[in-house]
């Protein structure tokens, strides 16, 4: 099917095909921009007996009209080789009033004359000429697939083509002059790249420039397509209202800004502690308020396609200064480092204040200042030979736009003769308290074991030094403290004498307390040395920011005790009851 219709096509367009007559072949329709140059592509032939008469000498003429009176000659034709009966012809510097209908006629210097009135060509001089076609006409694609896009226009003068231009230029581009069906021409130019979301609503444009030959400007003809490229978001980022530093504890706007294709569907934000990420709103716009620890944020968008965080925003947080509880001081015997650190957004600035007067640098007093970073301060000074002067008032004054701060360093000093006899008599100390101890612990065992074991001789001998009176069982037991010594036991015992055959058989015990009993009091003194140490004190300061924190390092000191350990209670008399057992 398809090439008889092409067949048809090519008969409907050339007009005579009988090789054995006079025939030509001709476009029906060439257009050509004023000005500029224009070919028309023609083929001939001629019966068999004229084929001998076509030679170099045979010119190819156009009339206007079937008579020879209007021929167009003055557009300087250029014809082809009509010895192979090819009479293409090209006129230069076509103008408007050139739009005419044209005949080709075969003239050569021997008998071979001949019109060619059966066929003919029309060529229209236009200003406005076609644009350039692009192909496809629209475009919608997906970020990283390839695309192939082609731009043709007509190309009405074979000499002088137009120069086709692809703006921008995004690939590779091959160039081809290629031929319609009724011989004209068209130029190609392809242009093969990978979409990108860069290419995205840019417009994208070819333009065929046509030379002209008349001295007017060179003619620019442009087609534009717009591609419509699909991407994930790209070029996320956060904007923060009010821009620029904020104070500490204000409420501040966040923006999730980005650009995708299609539009976003989801927002997430996520605010940063330390190495942690916190989920904290799902809008493209979140308030918040901010703090110290609370300004650093991130929001992540997505589509259909994929998603992309932005980059942390770190908002500019402004603070009072403050000084840290690092802030310490360090000392030797002759000297002394004291170290106040501080923060605060703007800058912090430190100034050290002794006896409430600002100190003032000198060899024996250095200060130093080190800034770890924007917002954090340390400074130290070091004092020579401290035990020279009274440091107990030494001050670090802290301060910026927003507020400030104090913290005292107070640090007294006693002599060091006193401080290093109170080390070597420490371990002494310790070692008398210690003897001291186990002698009274020793005593205590003594008198609590002469209280609680005693022998019926020594019972015996209490009671003749006193001459009691006898008493019976059932009217004198009582108990007593720290021995059980009731009657029940008193019985099981004389029967447990009974039985071993004793001669002595107690009858009765009698206790009771002796006020009349002479006390004896046992004292043990202890005196320990003096022992003198280094007093550290950090003071209280007052001020609109202040940290008040006492330390001491104490001193061991001796003081006088009495230990007095008395006889409890005494064994007034004891009194024993002999019987004289009879043995069966």
């Amino acid at each position: 099917m398809v090439g008889p219709l092409i067949f048809l096509l090519i008969g409907s367009v050339l007009q005579g095909t009988n090789c054995n007559s006079f025939q030509v072949n001709l476009a029906q329709t060439v257009h050509v921009m004023t000005g500029s140059c224009v070919t028309i592509p023609c083929s001939f032939d001629v019966m068999k007996e004229h084929q001998k008469n076509l030679n170099n000498q045979c010119v190819a003429k156009w009339f206007s009209s079937k008579t020879i009176a209007q021929q167009l000659i003055d557009r300087d034709p250029v014809t082809g080789n009509l010895t192979k009966k090819d009479c293409t012809t090209t006129f230069n510097k076509m103008q408007t009033n050139d739009t005419k209908t044209y005949y080709f006629r075969l003239e050569c210097n021997n008998v071979l004359k001949y019109s060619f009135k059966n066929s003919k060509v029309k060529i229209e001089v236009t200003d406005n000429f076609p644009s350039p076609t692009l192909t496809p006409s629209t475009l919608k694609i997906k970020e990283g697939e390839s695309v192939s896009l082609m731009c043709s226009a007509p190309a009405p003068c074979l000499p002088h083509p137009p120069t086709l231009i692809w703006t921008p230029k995004l690939g590779d581009i091959q160039e081809a002059l290629q031929e319609n069906l009724d011989k004209t021409k068209f130029k190609t130019s392809v242009m093969n790249f990978t979409a990108s979301h860069l290419h995205n609503k840019q417009n994208i444009s070819c333009t065929a420039v046509y030379k002209k030959q008349d001295g007017s400007s060179d003619a620019g003809l442009s087609t534009l397509l717009v591609p419509d490229v699909l991407y994930s978001p790209k070029n996320v980022t956060v904007s923060v209202s009010p821009s620029g530093p904020v104070v500490e504890n204000s409420n501040v706007t966040l923006t999730c800004n980005s650009d995708a294709n299609p539009a976003e569907q989801n927002y997430t934000w996520h605010g940063v502690d330390g190495s942690k990420e916190i989920v904290i709103g799902n809008e493209k716009i979140l308030n918040i308020i901010v703090s110290t620890s609370k300004k650093r944020f991130f929001c992540t968008a997505e589509n259909v396609l994929g998603e992309k965080p932005s980059n942390i925003s770190d908002i500019d947080v402004l603070f009072p200064s403050q000084i840290l509880f690092s802030s310490k001081c360090m000392k030797t015997s002759n000297r002394v480092n004291c170290s106040c650190e501080t923060v605060g957004n703007p800058s912090p600035t430190t100034h050290w204040y002794l006896n409430g007067k600002p100190v003032i640098q000198s060899s024996q007093m250095v200060i130093t200042h080190e800034f770890l970073n924007s917002s954090y301060l340390r400074s130290i000074i070091t004092v020579d030979e401290p035990q020279d002067r009274d440091l107990s008032t030494l001050q670090c004054f802290s301060s910026n736009s927003l507020g400030s701060f104090s913290k005292g360093f107070c640090v007294s000093y006693l002599d060091n003769s006193r401080e290093n006899e109170g080390q070597i008599w420490m371990p002494v100390s310790i070692a008398i308290v210690v003897v001291f101890l186990l002698i009274i612990c020793a005593l205590l065992l003594v008198v609590g074991f002469q209280r609680t074991h005693y022998t019926p001789k020594s019972v015996a001998a209490a009671s003749g030094q006193h001459g009691a009176k006898e008493q019976t069982k059932a009217d004198n037991c009582q108990p007593s403290t720290g021995t059980d010594l009731s009657c029940n036991n008193l019985e099981k015992m004389s029967k447990s004498s009974a039985d071993k055959s004793e001669d002595v058989i107690y009858a009765s015990l009698n206790w009771r307390e002796n006020n009349k009993a002479k006390e004896e009091d046992f004292y043990v003194n202890l005196e320990l040395p003096d022992v003198s140490r280094w007093n550290e004190k950090k003071c209280e300061n007052v001020g609109e920011h202040s940290v008040s924190n006492e330390e001491e390092i104490g001193s061991l000191h001796a003081e006088d005790k009495t230990k007095n350990i008395r006889k409890g209670s005494e064994v007034v008399y004891a009194q024993v009851k002999f019987q004289t057992k009879t043995r069966v």
